[in-house]
């Protein structure tokens, strides 16, 4: 087995207990208490197509999102075996593969929502940063602003959906988070190949674009595969974190040392980062649990990511500056 099989393997293996939880039913929505619940509230505040409702037991006032009947009676009767739960004694239960939330005007994950949105923040700030420092010239100057737009429309997403869990956002999550985590992957490439149009970086392209079209085609045609989603994420997430990690390690005459530490840095805090989704916690104050803390921990890698970018894209344009004296 090579040495990239082998990261692979222990990366897969490592994650595995990130892609377990979403197979197994969950404790509270299986409970006969929560079931019972749901039943008798459904049939005495819902209509047959479940979107009115006519009970204030149900009845939310100023959340920013109508949720339909059905959920609005979960979100009641959840709580409501919540508290049978702890009243016995037991632990938290999980409702529907996830932890109980309380909502902030009708949002499912106040806490998720708000550090999606940092994330969101702290790219568009550090770009316009980048756009400041930087100057047009720069060879991977239009590719990095690529990089930014695909990142900060999947965090959009990500605060869409842990603010409104629909089949739609749901989608639309995974889809962007992937195209995220496969765009640091291409311009990677690019960067080894110095962002000039030739076969390469064409081929890279090529295989890019179609393994985000296979990626979304499957889960959207095929079947919408939690498993696959995940172990496809890990995998591009690990190559990409090997690339740049070699691509520091390599003797480069137009990269400083200043700025390759700051690419190590950032590379190893984001891999430090993922730990956060293993463990697995009832959230704190029903608000804050491990999967939020993570998007909080990664709202702050921008900002060391993106003055690595402004060094290196300033040492490639005086490189190439040189470059062209020598020639004329």
């Amino acid at each position: 087995m090579s040495g990239l099989q082998t990261i692979i393997t222990w990366s897969v293996f490592i994650f595995l207990p990130l892609i377990l939880p979403g197979c197994i039913a969950s404790v509270g929505d299986d409970s006969p208490f929560y079931r019972n619940c749901v039943s008798i509230c459904v049939t005495a505040n819902c209509t047959n197509d479940y979107n009115s409702r006519n009970s204030k037991e149900t009845s939310f006032p100023g959340n920013i999102i109508a949720w339909p009947c059905l959920e609005e009676c979960r979100y009641h009767c959840m709580w409501v075996t919540v508290d049978a739960f702890l009243r016995r004694g037991w632990d938290v239960p999980q409702f529907h593969g996830r932890w109980p939330f309380v909502r902030f005007l009708g949002l499912q994950e106040p806490a998720s929502v708000l550090f999606s949105l940092l994330n969101f923040s702290s790219h568009m700030i550090m770009l316009q940063l980048f756009r400041k420092e930087v100057p047009r010239t720069a060879p991977m100057y239009w590719v990095w602003h690529f990089h930014s737009l695909v990142c900060m429309h999947a965090w959009f997403w990500s605060s869409v959906f842990h603010g409104w869990e629909t089949p739609l956002t749901e989608k639309m999550d995974y889809f962007c988070a992937y195209s995220m985590v496969l765009c640091s992957l291409y311009v990677m490439g690019l960067r080894f190949f110095s962002a000039t149009i030739n076969f390469k970086t064409l081929s890279l392209t090529v295989l890019c674009g179609g393994l985000f079209v296979y990626h979304v085609t499957y889960l959207s045609l095929v079947k919408f595969d939690y498993s696959y989603n995940m172990q496809a994420n890990i995998i591009v997430g690990a190559l990409n974190a090997l690339g740049w990690l070699l691509w520091c390690a390599w003797p480069q005459s137009c990269t400083s040392a200043k700025s390759r530490k700051l690419c190590i840095i950032s590379v190893l805090l984001a891999i430090a980062s993922t730990a956060l989704e293993i463990l697995d916690f009832p959230p704190v104050f029903w608000s804050i649990d491990a999967h939020a803390l993570w998007h909080l921990s990664t709202a702050f890698l921008p900002l060391l990511w993106y003055r690595f970018l402004i060094m290196d894209c300033n040492s490639m344009c005086v490189a190439h500056m040189e470059k062209q004296k020598k020639i004329f």
